[in-house]
């Protein structure tokens, strides 16, 4: 990949990284890192798959069950960041959010496209995170009211490109997405 000498350049970088998330099941940004704060005011982290990515508003989708801990933070504080790093391009994005849960309309939509077999991960009995005596001691028990469909909005996109020379730039929303370029 040449190098990038221009903003405008990082951010379609960065854009075109993530939309490849969608279709490549190999792409870094299929897996981003999605970090919340917990209860105790605690950084928490964790690996979720990208569902759905619209370049224009600049949103992405991740599926999760209803019941999970990320989305009662998220309930509580719909502040997170969101982060992946792409080795094919050398690439880290750093994005901070607003992350809402969608409407139950649209989430039951969404649910009808869900693969049956994807289905079984929207209900475990107990719900997510409680501990079990035995790593089996639980069971599926897939139901559209456990299913929930979080839509993070980003607000700025931060990107950090290692290549000739390196490169980072911050780009807000605020301000049209049009960045300012930032020491690597």
């Amino acid at each position: 990949m040449s190098d990038i000498t221009t903003l405008a350049e990082l951010l379609e970088l960065v854009r075109t990284r993530i939309e490849a998330g969608l279709h490549d099941r190999d792409a870094a940004a299929r897996l981003p890192v999605l970090a919340t704060r917990d209860a105790e005011g605690w950084p928490s982290a964790r690996s979720m798959v990208l569902r759905d990515f619209d370049p224009g508003e600049w949103t992405l989708d991740i599926h999760s069950d209803a019941d999970a801990a990320k989305v009662l933070q998220l309930t509580d504080a719909p502040r997170a960041a969101i982060q992946f790093w792409d080795a094919e391009v050398a690439l880290q994005v750093r994005m901070r959010a607003h992350v809402v849960r969608l409407p139950h309309e649209e989430e039951k939509a969404l649910w009808e496209e869900v693969p049956d077999d994807a289905r079984a991960r929207y209900g475990a009995v107990p719900p997510p995170g409680t501990p079990i005596a035995a790593h089996d001691a639980w069971h599926p028990n897939p139901r559209p009211a456990r299913f929930a469909v979080l839509r993070a909005r980003v607000l700025r996109v931060e990107a950090l490109h290692l290549g000739e020379t390196h490169r980072r730039a911050r780009f807000e929303r605020e301000e049209g997405w049009q960045g300012s370029w930032l020491v690597p």
